[in-house]
Parts: structure tokens; C-alpha cells; sequence
């Protein structure tokens, strides 16, 4: 790597590339995270709603995620036994770091900004703290994937062997000056039973009462923090907890899916309501940056920021997007504001 190159990466890329947008997401193996990067990629297409953006994985993200969508198609339409491969849903767990790779622009105009979101497993929290914290530091927001079953079911009996909140608190609050001015999702996957039973807003009340201790951690570190659910692949549902025989060691039971209807279709829904969230906090974190002390706002290597700065279409077609994230209904509640998110 030259010197300049150094340097570009030292402060984010903010020497004369493209610039990025970076997430973070946090949270079990096998609880659908991949998957909803594939629905995601489903939901979207080209078009971001009531917009002239596009959205796009790039080269090398658009081939694993399109062959996990057709994976995903394959489970609901072939009928695939997933009752036989408890917990995993559809997609085989992997406990390596994964990034997911995206670029948005306007249509007309060449490629725009970079989106990228990074998957740390929960272990890489005690493996490599630091490099964790790092990319938190760099991020806009947190995503934090919640396994719904082991939540809801069975009083939430197994939840915390399964979505170690308590790990997670304790991560953010040993690595504080990461998480200034962040805004954390907590985002309840596979959700699909909740919703079918008219129970998304229990699931929503049952996140912010057993996830209180991350939440009052929030509201004292000008976090926002939402709880934003997603229904991950739409056609199947959980059906009830089986006994481990040692595929998860570390969980006494793991969860069993069944199909929802005679016809059940893959028809994830809500999975592109992160990425409104990601990109209205992008500019509201611009404007809430411009009213700060001119020091502050010299100092910021956000190269987000910079390319809002001089570019008013953009920031106007992202600030649309406001508009189109679910706030007060099917679950989705912001739990903590702070002096920068402008959701309502």
C-alpha cells in the first residue's frame, strides 16, 4: 500500500474516492442475517421507492447474494424440508466476517456513494474488540439481529443463551467513544408468525423490556436506538423448539420452521426498512453536523458528509426516504431519539 493510499484509508477514503456509507450489524450465528442482505437485494431491485436512487450489490456482492435468494426461492418452492435443519431457517450459519457491498447513485448520473455493511459474529466481540469497535467508529448506524422465537417463545427462556444481549451491552459500554452519535436498530428477524398472528406489537414491547439495559444505555450517549421487525422470508414460520443433539452446542434448543399456507411464496417483507433508516440518519446527521461549532465540522472526515455538502439533489432524494420508513405501525417503534435522528 503507497502513502497514499495510507492515508486515504486512516481517514475513511476521504481523499478523492467514491464516498461511503458503512453499517454495522451485530448478532448471532444462524439467526437470518444473510438472508435478509438476499431480501434486501430482493426487495429493492433497482428503484428505491418514490425516488430517482438506485441501489445495487457490486460485482462480487451481487453473485452471493443472488445465488442465497435463489437458495431461499428453492426452500419455499420445492417445498424444502426445514424442519430437518432446525435453527439455520434455510441458509447454513457461518462464523466468519461478512461484508455486503452496495452502491446507490440517481439514474442518469455514473455511481455515486458506496454502501457497505459488515457482519461481525458475536465471538469476533471478545476475538478482535478493536477491530470491531473500529468499524463501529467509522459506521452511521448499529444493526443489531435479534432471533424473534427465542425472544417470544417459551417465556423467552433460551433468549439469552441465543441473542447475548447481555454480551452486547457489555461490548458497548467498554467501548463508548465508538458509539457517540450512532443510531442502533434492533431489528427482530424471522418474524413471520407474529405478524400472521396479529402479535407484532408484543414482540415489539417484549424487545424494549428484556433489551431495557441496552436501551438505558442509549439514552444517556445521544444514541438513538429503533426497533425496526422484519418478516425474513414471508413463507414459512416457526413451529416450535426442538432438543439439541450438538449442532449449536451452546444452545439447549434450537428453533423448527413450517410452512405458512398451502402455498407459501418467499415474500419477505420489510427488509428494505434498515436501509431507510441507514440513509435518512445519513442526512439527518449531515444537517445536525452543519449547526455544529465550525471546528467540528472541519474536522469531520465523514466523507459522506463532504459529498452531501456539495451535492443538493442527492441529500434532496435521500431525505424523501423519510417518508417511506415505518414509524408507529407493524412493529416499528423508536424507543430513544436523540439531537440527531428525524424520523417521525
Amino acid at each position: 500500500m503507497g502513502l497514499l493510499d495510507k492515508v486515504k484509508d486512516k481517514i475513511g477514503g476521504a481523499i478523492g474516492s467514491t464516498p461511503i456509507v458503512k453499517a454495522t450489524m451485530l448478532g448471532p450465528r444462524a439467526v437470518g442475517k444473510t438472508s435478509v442482505m438476499a431480501s434486501i437485494f430482493s426487495d429493492t431491485k433497482e428503484e428505491v421507492a418514490g425516488t430517482t436512487l438506485y441501489f445495487r450489490p457490486n460485482a462480487s456482492c451481487a453473485g452471493i447474494l443472488n445465488a442465497k435468494k435463489l437458495q431461499l426461492m428453492d426452500v419455499i418452492n420445492r417445498r424444502v424440508s426445514i424442519t430437518d435443519n432446525p435453527n439455520t431457517g434455510a441458509i447454513e450459519a457461518t462464523n466468519a466476517v461478512t461484508s455486503f457491498d452496495f452502491e446507490m447513485g440517481m439514474k442518469g448520473r455514473e455511481k455515486t456513494i458506496d454502501i457497505s455493511i459488515k457482519d461481525f459474529p458475536g465471538e469476533y466481540l471478545d476475538s478482535l474488540p478493536d477491530e470491531v469497535s473500529r468499524y463501529i467508529a467509522e459506521s452511521h448506524i448499529i444493526m443489531v439481529a435479534i432471533d424473534t422465537p427465542y425472544l417470544m417463545e417459551e417465556g423467552g427462556m433460551y433468549n439469552d443463551e441465543k441473542n447475548e444481549i447481555g454480551h452486547i451491552v457489555s461490548f458497548f459500554k467498554n467501548h463508548t467513544d465508538s458509539l457517540k452519535n450512532k443510531l442502533i436498530l434492533l431489528i427482530p428477524l424471522k418474524c413471520e408468525r407474529y405478524f400472521h398472528d396479529n402479535r407484532i406489537e408484543e414482540v415489539s414491547q417484549r424487545v424494549i423490556t428484556t433489551y431495557d439495559p441496552l436501551i438505558s444505555f442509549c439514552k444517556g450517549m445521544n444514541i438513538a436506538c429503533a426497533i425496526t421487525p422484519i418478516q425474513t422470508l414471508g413463507g414459512v414460520e416457526f413451529d416450535k423448539f426442538v432438543d439439541n443433539t450438538g449442532t449449536f452446542s451452546k444452545l439447549t434448543k434450537l428453533s423448527s420452521y413450517r410452512f405458512y399456507s398451502n402455498s407459501p411464496q418467499y415474500k419477505p417483507m420489510f427488509c428494505v426498512q434498515p436501509l431507510y433508516y441507514l440513509l435518512t440518519y445519513v442526512a439527518n446527521f449531515y444537517e445536525w453536523s452543519k449547526a455544529q461549532p465550525k471546528s467540528f465540522f472541519d474536522r469531520l472526515k465523514d466523507t459522506m458528509v463532504s459529498f452531501l455538502k456539495d451535492d443538493d439533489d442527492f441529500l434532496h432524494e435521500i431525505k424523501k426516504l423519510s417518508m417511506k420508513a415505518n414509524v408507529g405501525k407493524h412493529g416499528y417503534t423508536i424507543v430513544n431519539h436523540n439531537t440527531i435522528l428525524n424520523i417521525k
